[in-house]
């Protein structure tokens, strides 16, 4: 049995390396001096001692496995709960098969459930192996796929695209946003100032406060077609029906140079805003046109089941009250 501990500055090299062997596809091709930057940004976060920590398990010396752990506080039914969240978990390709992604896990949940959290959650690789460790499946995950002309058409006044100046404000808004949501883990600032990074990020703006904002990539189709394009929209988070509707406007001007609008979201209910529900893909199944598809996400595992209902004790659930007996295999 190897020992799981948190990475020092010279281990950063190995993780990098066992991350990009173990998802190929998922890192594109890094220079070197990407890989420097990305490694001094993760020893920078482990320096810091900040809600994201590198651990890995280690032969002697020798790097086998890593992971990275987030530490959240996570709204559940109105309640806020400490949550533990592990990614990236890695193996060096010559040791798999040898029990070292399930010791590291191990320690991960040991980890959280000495640290006082409730929860804990992560994307699968493979949920199936996840499930055997006790987590199960969150609401499914939507990709819709509209025509910018199917949208409705309407005011734009208070829509703008968002700078650096405005982090804060992306901040305050989408923690209002999770605050009143069942299921949503509160963001930090640096979320916000990476976000603004990756994402193309439009907001509406009402007086002083950001109610409502976006982030999205142009998405090229062809690679010999240059003028055949997607919007794909990661975020969306509104407050209000008028925010929507905003940003539904901006986004139906699109149509001189986007074919479709794709949508990736939680919302069951999306296909009511557009005038053609439809995907645009020739499927159907007993006269039922293909609006959606769908894929599991997120998996979550109650780890500490007392501490959990003794946090959800000030829920309501729908003023039913009755005793219930867990039979727990662990």
């Amino acid at each position: 049995m190897g020992n799981v501990r948190l990475l020092e500055d010279q281990d950063f090299k190995d993780y990098a390396r066992l991350s990009l062997e173990a998802y190929p596809a998922m890192y594109p091709k890094m220079s070197e001096e990407q890989i420097d930057g990305w490694i001094k940004r993760m020893q920078a976060q482990q320096a810091e001692k900040s809600d994201i920590q590198y651990y890995g398990y280690f032969d002697g010396d020798k790097l086998l496995g890593a992971m990275r752990t987030h530490t959240f506080t996570m709204n559940v039914h109105g309640v806020d709960m400490l949550a533990g969240g592990v990614g990236n978990v890695c193996v060096d390709l010559t040791h798999k098969k040898e029990h070292i992604a399930k010791e590291m896990m191990q320690h991960f949940h040991g980890l959280y459930m000495d640290m006082g959290a409730s929860m804990v959650l992560l994307w699968p690789f493979r949920s199936d192996f996840y499930m055997k460790m006790g987590y199960g499946y969150s609401p499914k995950y939507n990709k819709y796929m509209y025509k910018p002309s199917d949208l409705p058409r309407g005011s734009k006044e208070g829509v703008a695209f968002m700078t650096e100046y405005d982090v804060d404000d992306l901040l305050e808004c989408f923690n209002r946003y999770a605050a009143a949501t069942h299921g949503m883990i509160y963001k930090k600032r640096r979320f916000f100032e990476r976000f603004l990074q990756r994402y193309k990020v439009v907001g509406y703006r009402n007086g002083d406060r950001i109610e409502g904002f976006m982030g999205f990539n142009f998405k090229k189709l062809l690679p010999d077609h240059p003028l055949l394009q997607n919007i794909e929209i990661e975020y969306m988070i509104y407050e209000n029906p008028t925010a929507l509707s905003r940003l539904l406007a901006f986004l139906q001007t699109q149509l001189d140079q986007v074919d479709r609008l794709e949508f990736l979201t939680l919302d069951d209910d999306l296909h009511y805003v557009s005038s053609d529900p439809r995907n645009g893909e020739p499927h159907i199944f007993f006269i039922n046109q293909e609006s959606n598809v769908q894929g599991i996400g997120l998996m979550y595992r109650v780890l500490n089941k007392r501490l959990f209902f003794e946090k959800l004790a000030p829920h309501d659930f729908n003023g039913v009250s009755l005793r219930v007996k867990f039979n727990i295999r662990d």
